[in-house]
């Protein structure tokens, strides 16, 4: 028995969840890599935030070749292709009464560049991407739509970014923030997809960090994470497995992205133990 089929030796139905975390999710790279070596490939993917842009990028084609193409795009990446601009253009944002510090135009470049397709629908494994209304209602599982804009929703954390309009499904729109704001490791989205395993790629902290720098950014973070820890894992039901892979806190700011081949390394390493786990509960069954 491999780590493909159930006990039974029916095939696994697998779905990766993956949060967001902003430079973190540098570590979902790591993890994706060791189980695509492991043979344990997604059948459906949920994402919020970063974990949204990681999973619509890989959903076009769940192989080892596609997540080397992710991991080129992640080393490539500065904090100024995310966060454009300094000091002096944050407070122009501020004097203007605009509702965020920087300029969301850097980020939807990086989107359209690294979006595969240009509705959700059309990715070949199906996503689910995550939203917050700012009406109140809740996270936003979306299975359809203009990925580019759904991303861009999706990332948007409130006050450094602004918030996005997408359609409300009565013929109007509403304004989406970063889907963390609901939903930080959103592991209630695998629930319509059918999982007999789920697999959760969490780039979030496991113990609240105050930030050293106390930018708005690090700090906005960091109070996504702490909200998230308040919640609990829903139950997807009897029989259906849930690995979480997570990594330690290596005191790197969340915008910070000198730390990307680090991140990378741990999440591999934090993926192979929890497949280990998994070989030898099969070993024993």
């Amino acid at each position: 028995m491999d780590l493909s089929t159930t006990l039974s030796g029916a095939p696994h139905r697998n779905v990766f969840v993956l949060s967001g975390g902003a430079a973190r999710g540098a570590v979902q790279i790591g993890m994706l890599e060791a189980l695509l070596d492991a043979g344990v490939v997604p059948h459906a993917m949920v994402g919020t935030s970063v974990g949204a842009l990681n999973a619509t990028f890989v959903a076009w084609r769940p192989d080892r070749a596609r997540v080397r193409e992710l991991r080129a795009k992640w080393l490539a990446l500065r904090t100024r292709d995310i966060f454009p601009g300094g000091t002096l253009t944050r407070v122009h944002h501020l004097a203007r009464q605009r509702p965020y510090l920087f300029s969301h135009h850097a980020l939807h470049r990086l989107i359209r560049d690294w979006q595969p397709v240009e509705r959700l629908e059309q990715l070949p494994t199906p996503v689910r991407v995550v939203t917050t209304p700012l009406a109140g209602t809740g996270a936003v599982y979306h299975r359809h739509g203009d990925l580019a804009r759904l991303l861009l929703a999706s990332a948007a954390v409130p006050a450094v970014f602004a918030p996005v309009l997408l359609p409300d499904g009565a013929g109007g729109e509403e304004l989406h923030v970063d889907g963390g704001v609901a939903d930080n490791v959103p592991v209630a989205g695998a629930a319509d997809l059918t999982p007999t395993r789920v697999f959760v790629l969490d780039a979030t902290l496991a113990t609240l960090r105050t930030p050293r720098s106390r930018t708005p950014v690090d700090v906005l973070v960091a109070s996504l994470g702490a909200a998230m820890r308040a919640g609990r894992t829903p139950d997807l039901g009897v029989g259906v497995e849930v690995h979480r892979i997570s990594t330690p806190d290596r005191g790197v700011r969340m915008t910070d992205f000198t730390q990307t081949v680090q991140h990378m390394t741990d999440g591999r390493v934090a993926a192979a133990r929890v497949l280990d786990a998994l070989h030898d509960a099969l070993r024993v069954a």
